[in-house]
């Protein structure tokens, strides 16, 4: 099993990164991204922002956020690469929503996202050492990725039922929407297969559903292949001994 770390509001950024680099069992790591109104992609951290925060985000320039805790993209991979980590490094691309999708912006929406597109292929191209994943929730975005990148593996969130149009290389489960049957015919078609735990109630119920007293062999052969997110990757690693 994979235990994938994702940066909390309550962990500061250099306790963060000492524990990806000093922690055999913190197998990856997942930022946030989001696009600034003059097209600078910043890192930040989901679990303290809201909608109108991501908003500011997308409205505001790069100078008018020094009060929130952001970090360049392009700062964070050089970073990595300067200190040749080797671990898996996803990305979450946050689509844009400032932008209210209408029959008149239409063309201009779809200027903005593949510039979007654009600017992170060309940031992640600079870095080829690096083991980069890239995701996202909005299916435009995912399959303008598939377009355009060709260096990272393209992964799609799952918050629905129906996989059949599109095809990525992983796929991430938000719990709300979590399915045995998607998951298993995910696994025979050898995606890969991220569980995002947002919560200690997610954890006990992903605990429970595949090493629990009612599990099944199969539920517990299934679990050693799959990958786990999460702001508590200590905690992941003692109650799953990853």
């Amino acid at each position: 099993m994979k235990n994938i770390a994702q940066k909390s509001s309550a962990t500061n950024t250099e306790d963060f990164f000492y524990n990806i680099l000093t922690k055999d069992y913190i197998h990856g790591m997942v930022f946030n991204i989001a696009y600034t109104e003059d097209n600078r992609l910043v890192v930040f951290n989901a679990s303290s922002l809201g909608e109108g925060t991501i908003n500011t985000i997308e409205t505001s320039t790069l100078a008018q956020l020094q009060d929130y805790e952001i970090i360049l993209l392009e700062d964070l991979l050089s970073r990595l690469n300067e200190q040749s980590v080797k671990k898996d490094i996803y990305i979450n691309l946050y689509p844009l929503k400032s932008i209210i999708l209408t029959d008149e912006n239409i063309q201009q929406v779809t200027t903005r996202m593949n510039q979007y597109v654009d600017q992170v292929n060309m940031i992640i191209e600079k870095y080829p050492d690096l083991s980069i994943y890239l995701h996202c929730i909005n299916r435009n975005l995912v399959n303008m990725l598939k377009q355009k990148v060709t260096v990272a593996k393209i992964g799609f969130v799952v918050y629905g039922n129906d996989l059949n149009f599109i095809d990525v290389d992983y796929y991430v489960i938000l719990m709300n929407t979590f399915d045995d049957t998607i998951i298993d015919e995910l696994l025979k078609n050898e995606k890969e297969v991220i569980l995002y735990l947002s919560s200690d109630y997610y954890i006990d119920f992903v605990y429970e559903h595949y090493l629990g007293e009612k599990s099944t062999p199969y539920l517990q052969e299934t679990f050693q292949k799959l990958g786990i997110i999460s702001n508590y990757p200590e905690i992941i690693h003692k109650v799953f001994n990853t």
